[in-house]
């Protein structure tokens, strides 16, 4: 049965792609990905009364986790350490329900932003396949040749102007120096908003690469740090450039998904011509969000080379440079850097994938913690400290989880 369930998928994974390139008809929004035939089971060993743990409601207090939990508008928290499930705990207060459904251990989550340390995973493990990458050197020398390279001529030409000349790490650092502006600052729109409804939303006006070229290099000397969803979201047509099939969701769905030993169906929104969103919008169960971030923490397991991730989540001073925006000065261990679609943080080893609202998949290496928080802050009014709140939360997990 579960064969005949994964060949299905296969077909409509490719059926959804070839629709796309073959048809005037677009895909649908989104597009599920099958799980393995053999999930990789995770043992429990769950802590008694976790809702009694120290947490943080503020930068500087201390209260209990069901207190934090309720606080910070947290649907979902799943911890694990060392492949081992610790903590498992969901929030069904009536105010805080994440995408307006009841939170669960079966509810399959969207994680916004967070896919984009998917996406830069996926970028890893197609490289790697292609050109047979194992070490730092060798994947610095792809990622240092420019978007339009991987590109067909007429593909390329599109964006003469604007992302052919940018470097894959620099997008993979959001320093591509194209003018992008993520929010919206009176009286300019947010070309986020423009990207959702152009690209992302059906029925889309726009293929991915002809709305990147309205977008050009302001070519302003220094290289700074500019969040931006059409970065990532050009990844994309660069790892698929390199599949030779062309259809990057089955090498998803067989490589990556596969590869961390997912249990459960996900779902990704793609584009008009049937690729993945690289900047958001992928949905999935919690637990198969740890199995990710836990497969990151073991820097792949083999299976997709440690050099990759040892160079994603490196702590070079220029990745900490043009952060303060997105850091909170209150407290030193908030102090924000940014790797390859990853947030780093100073003096420290951990790292997390981060997304709107406060959504987290947040990797301690040293401690072997994996912890995931889901949250919704639009249906809750949160301290505009709750990023570092969050942090400083996850800390105080995992320094309880030693004793």
């Amino acid at each position: 049965m579960k064969f005949a369930v994964a060949m299905f998928s296969i077909l409509m994974l490719l059926a959804a792609e070839v629709h796309a390139a073959t048809s005037g008809q677009e895909p649908p929004k989104n597009v599920t990905v099958s799980p393995p035939a053999a999930p990789l089971k995770l043992p429990v060993n769950k802590i008694a009364n976790p809702g009694k743990l120290q947490a943080y409601c503020t930068v500087e207090q201390h209260c209990p986790l069901r207190e934090y939990s309720t606080t910070l508008g947290v649907c979902g928290l799943y911890v694990i350490k060392n492949g081992v499930v610790r903590l498992e705990m969901f929030n069904n207060s009536a105010n805080i329900r994440c995408q307006e459904e009841a939170n669960g251990i079966d509810k399959m989550f969207g994680i916004a932003s967070v896919t984009k340390s998917i996406t830069s995973t996926l970028l890893a493990q197609v490289l790697a396949e292609k050109y047979h990458l194992r070490t730092k050197a060798e994947f610095e020398s792809q990622l240092q040749r420019q978007v339009g390279s991987f590109l067909k001529p007429g593909e390329r030409k599109k964006i003469e102007r604007g992302y052919a000349t940018v470097q894959v790490n620099q997008l993979l650092l959001m320093r591509s120096d194209i003018g992008w502006r993520e929010e919206a600052s009176w009286p300019f729109p947010s070309d986020s908003l423009r990207f959702d409804d152009d690209v992302r939303e059906p029925p889309r006006k726009e293929k991915l690469l002809e709305f990147a070229a309205h977008y050009k290099i302001r070519r302003r000397g220094a290289l700074r740090f500019n969040y931006s969803a059409l970065d990532a979201a050009m990844v994309m047509p660069v790892a698929a450039s390199q599949v030779e099939s062309g259809h990057l969701l089955k090498t998803f769905e067989r490589g990556l998904w596969s590869m961390i030993g997912a249990k459960h169906a996900a779902r990704w929104n793609v584009d008009k011509d049937g690729r993945p969103i690289g900047s958001c919008c992928f949905r999935a169960k919690i637990d198969d969000l740890a199995r990710f971030g836990d497969f990151v923490r073991q820097k792949g397991k083999g299976k997709i080379p440690s050099a990759w991730f040892e160079l994603a989540t490196a702590r070079t001073i220029e990745r900490f440079g043009g952060l303060e925006d997105e850091s909170d000065a209150s407290d030193e261990s908030c102090i924000l850097g940014y790797g390859y679609f990853w947030w780093l943080r100073k003096g420290r080893d951990d790292f997390t994938a981060y997304g709107r609202d406060g959504q987290f998949i947040h990797i301690y290496p040293k401690e072997k913690v994996v912890i995931v928080q889901l949250s919704d802050w639009s249906l809750t009014k949160v301290s505009h400290h709750a990023k570092c709140i969050a942090l400083k939360t996850h800390d105080e997990i995992v320094r309880q989880l030693q004793h």
